[in-house]
């Protein structure tokens, strides 16, 4: 029984009793070295029953280099199930545990395929997961238990992690956003009192405070100190952290057994994995006897069971292999890996390493190899200190230079910046060879540009290439192409221009494949400075790699040819969900749901911005999650959600003042401008505009959100304003790609001319826009037409441009310009329209349960929804189970005729 911890017991016992009723829950347990985390997992897996399965894990040091170990022994007993997942899950999960091609393993991809298994297990009945020891987990797992963890939804299902506080999740995984935490301090006085008393009543009253007074409420304290020290040892002790008081404290107990039980606990804590087979053929290796084992057994330091060891404590650990002398643990790692070669060469390798007094080439390039193959699984920790154990067994400078470069780029990928660039710096003195410098150009550029410095991350790039342009011409091409992203994100249309220069130098061979990027990136340059540009550059294009569809998608959205960019975004959509680039999807998703809102297809793009942000979330993807909250705050303005505007607006410009990047602020502001703009409130939103970062100019948003500022200036009395910005955009009429732009500086021409040439210049923005294909621009044209009519005095006139302009805002989902139609309509007297129409079929659902409803309706398995939404099949279920309802369905064949873009 556990004293002193009814709250904490009542936490665990509400999860457990959440789980059976259906519901999913995740928890984080943090504690200090012997506070309870364990006790609390025990009393756990003790309250699931009989009724709940239990899986457990428990992290191992040790494992910490091998990828998914962690989660390949959690699922291990449910891994019959994989063949039920969809194909890229199940495919991801098989590559993460090797049982297929590790080629292409994502990690995102693994938690989504955890969460399915757990799911397809749960089927059978409530599941509880717990495990141990969470800051020993290797980083890919650790990863994937909390994408898990944060998606459990309706799902039967627990995951109970306890880890060491300030060490969960482990060294550059996800962070656990979301998840429910609960910190275990120290026991009250009065608890621990009475947890001493129980355990240890024969203590003198003075040593018995010393006791309580030392140990700050750390049960394990409270239970060891007794055993293992006397009164004048702890009464002089000093004050040391009680992690390291524990430690000494193990020490002491593993010194009073012989020589022979104190190597074969250094066995034990080197072998890592606790398999009690290979730790007795180790021991035998050295000479050891067997009963060394039961020594250690009968000292209570280790728990032997079939096929297994254990350490009581991980402390126990720390202090039996850090308190041996260094040649005794190498000697223990040669035996070890003696025994190891063949059936593990992973771990073979690893003892070979920590094994070695010198560098030895030979074990270097072996450990190169195993950190390859964890680069294959996504493992980026692991490879990371395979690559940099390697380069310090390198015998020569150029293979340590270019360990050192893959080590600096697999701890990027692992999210350890810091650690990124110790490798770099360390590597830069010791090589001249151009490929290696090109790497270390891209890691230190890309590291920069992560740290929210694109302007350094460009200089990087740009001044890498003159170290390599001769050698590696094609490197050096894909160097300043990032270049020129990068220093056009930092707002530098001079540094675009000098990779662009540097771009057209290079001696590229005639049957490269690179031609679509340096073609994107001529066309980008000649848009963002103002250049004619031929939209035949971005258009023709017939982008085959995903980094091509990127930028030409991209490229298309910026000229404002949203069909072509709807298509080619969808297409990288679906090319990185069904190959499970996850690192892409949420800037396809962006791409896409910005078509998708040129075109006035507004719920069809929250439906696809929504999932993007989570995922770019997830993932980290500050920047794109940066563009994705602009875009739904121009989106929430549409609808006059203020509050949700707001919300996301100021988070996307939090973001860009931080790390220096104005354009990720520039939608956010511009929609907020557009929010006062729809509300009326015409000052505000030429405040807002005119503090604006402007979009480059030529460019579809910056046409449309010139005109936005126009207008307001134009209602708010601010001709001269107006005058200035109109002059601007007929300055650049013609280098302007987006076929809607003719008809936008039409619309401004009308709002500024005098009454008798205003209609003309109504008629012809009418006249020259694309229609249907923007409908958002032209019901913005009939309201304002209607609103001059109006002021005309010409009522049956203006009647009919307002309606029309109403029936766009309605249809499309622009609640707040639907109300200023309204309003405007009354305003002639017609009293026929009412002020909203009745909610479309989207508008009864939310967000999830439309993007559900959507796929179900196309004929889509709930298996298959919840494989594109990073949805568990049966939350999938709940959502259309709340959904019918509300669309007056009873089955899904009759979804396929509801219109639900309305």
């Amino acid at each position: 029984m556990l004293v002193g911890r009814d709250s904490e017991l009542a936490i665990i016992d509400g999860l457990i009793g959440q789980v059976r009723g259906g519901a999913g829950r995740a928890l984080v347990v943090e504690g200090a070295p012997g506070i309870g985390k364990s006790a609390l997992l025990d009393h756990a897996a003790e309250r699931a029953g009989s009724g709940m399965r239990v899986l457990r894990v428990a992290g191992v040091e040790g494992e910490a280099e091998m990828p998914y170990s962690a989660l390949h022994l959690l699922l291990r007993p449910v891994l019959a199930g994989v063949d039920a997942l969809p194909d890229p899950q199940a495919s991801a999960l098989r590559g993460a545990f090797g049982m297929g091609p590790p080629a292409g393993v994502e990690r995102f991809l693994v938690g989504l395929a955890t969460l399915a298994l757990l799911s397809e297990a749960a089927a059978e009945g409530p599941l509880l997961c717990l495990v141990d020891d969470g800051h020993c987990l290797d980083g890919p797992s650790a990863e994937a238990l909390c994408l898990a963890a944060r998606r459990l939804g309706d799902e039967p299902i627990g995951i109970v992690l306890a880890a060491r506080e300030k060490a969960w999740p482990p060294g550059g995984v996800l962070a656990a956003a979301g998840l429910s935490t609960l910190p275990l301090r120290g026991l009250s006085l009065e608890a621990a009192d009475a947890l001493l008393t129980r355990e240890a009543p024969e203590l003198s009253g003075r040593l018995r405070d010393r006791v309580l007074e030392t140990a700050g409420g750390n049960p394990l304290a409270l239970l060891e100190l007794p055993k293992s020290v006397g009164e004048h040892d702890l009464l002089g002790a000093g004050p040391l952290p009680i992690s390291d008081r524990l430690r000494d404290t193990f020490r002491g107990q593993i010194d009073r057994l012989s020589e022979a039980a104190r190597t074969l606990l250094v066995v034990v804590a080197a072998e890592g994995t606790g398999d009690l087979a290979t730790v007795m053929r180790a021991a035998d290796g050295l000479g050891l006897p067997v009963a060394a084992m039961a020594e250690a057994e009968r000292a209570g330091l280790v728990v032997v069971t079939v096929g297994s060891v254990r350490f009581r404590h991980p402390l126990v650990r720390a202090a039996a292999y850090q308190g041996a002398l260094f040649t005794d643990r190498q000697a223990v790692h040669q035996a070890l890996a003696e025994i190891l070669e063949l059936a593990d060469p992973h771990r073979w390798v690893w003892h070979l390493a920590l094994a070695a007094f010198a560098p030895d080439e030979k074990i270097a390039a072996a450990l190169e190899r195993t950190a390859d193959k964890s680069v294959e699984r996504n493992g980026q920790a692991a490879a990371m200190r395979a690559y940099e154990r390697a380069a310090q067994l390198s015998e020569e400078n150029s293979a340590r230079a270019r360990r050192l470069a893959a080590a600096a780029a697999a701890a990027l990928e692992a999210g350890q910046f810091g650690h990124a660039e110790q490798l770099c710096a360390a590597a830069l003195p010791l090589t001249d060879e151009p490929a290696v410098l090109a790497r270390l150009a891209g890691a230190r550029g890309r590291l920069a540009f992560d740290r929210g410095n694109p302007l350094t991350a460009a200089r990087v790039a740009i001044d890498g290439v003159a170290e390599i342009a001769g050698q590696e011409p094609l490197e050096a091409a894909r160097l300043l192409v990032d270049a020129a992203y990068w220093a056009g994100h930092g707002v530098d249309p001079r540094l675009v221009g000098e990779a662009v220069a540097m771009l057209d130098s290079l001696d590229l061979p005639p049957d490269h494949d690179f031609q679509p990027y340096i073609e994107q990136v001529h066309g980008y340059y000649r848009i963002i400075t103002g250049q004619a540009a031929d939209a035949a550059m971005f258009t023709a294009s017939r982008p085959t790699l995903v980094l091509e569809k990127t930028w030409t998608a991209r490229s298309l959205n910026v000229i404002g040819h949203a069909a072509r960019a709807l298509e080619v975004s969808s297409d990288m959509v679906a090319e990185a969900r069904s190959a499970g680039l996850l690192g892409h999807l949420a800037d396809a998703l962006f791409h896409q749901a910005g078509a998708q809102t040129l075109l006035g297809r507004y719920h069809a793009a929250v439906r696809t911005a929504e999932p993007a942000l989570a995922l770019a979330v997830d993932i980290q993807q500050k920047s794109v999650a940066a563009y994705l909250r602009g875009l739904l705050a121009w989106l929430a303005a549409l609808d006059g959600d203020d509050e949700r505007c707001t919300a996301l607006a100021s988070e996307a410009i939090r973001y860009a003042d931080d790390h220096g990047t104005p354009p990720s602020a520039a939608d956010a502001t511009w929609a907020l401008a557009l929010l006062d703009l729809g509300h009326g409130r015409y000052e505000a939103a030429v405040s807002r505009m005119e503090n604006r970062w402007p979009f480059w100019p030529c460019s579809s948003a910056w046409v449309r959100s010139t005109a936005d500022h126009l207008e307001a200036a134009a209602r708010a009395g601010e001709r001269s304003v107006a005058g200035r910005l109109m002059e601007e955009l007929e300055r650049h009429a013609g280098r302007i790609l987006d076929p809607c732009g003719p008809a936008i500086l039409a619309r401004c021409r009308a709002l500024l001319s005098p009454a008798d040439q205003a209609e003309a210049h109504f008629a012809a923005a009418l006249r020259d826009g694309p229609g249907d294909d923007r409908p958002f621009e032209r019901a913005r044209t009939l309201l304002a037409y209607g609103e001059w009519l109006r002021r005309e005095h010409r009522r049956a006139d203006a009647r009919t441009r307002l309606r029309a302009a109403l029936d766009i805002f309605q249809r499309t989902g622009a609640r707040l310009w639907a109300a200023r139609a309204h309003a405007e309509l009354r305003a002639t007297g017609d009293r026929s329209v009412h002020a909203a129409a009745a909610p479309g079929l989207a508008g009864r659902l939310t967000p999830q349960e439309l993007q559900v409803v959507h796929l179900a309706a196309t004929g889509a398995t709930n298996r298959d929804i919840g494989a594109q939404l990073f949805l568990s099949p049966r939350t999938v279920a709940q959502h259309l189970h709340r959904a019918f309802p509300k669309l007056n369905v009873t089955s899904r064949r009759q979804l396929a005729a509801l219109d639900l873009d309305r």
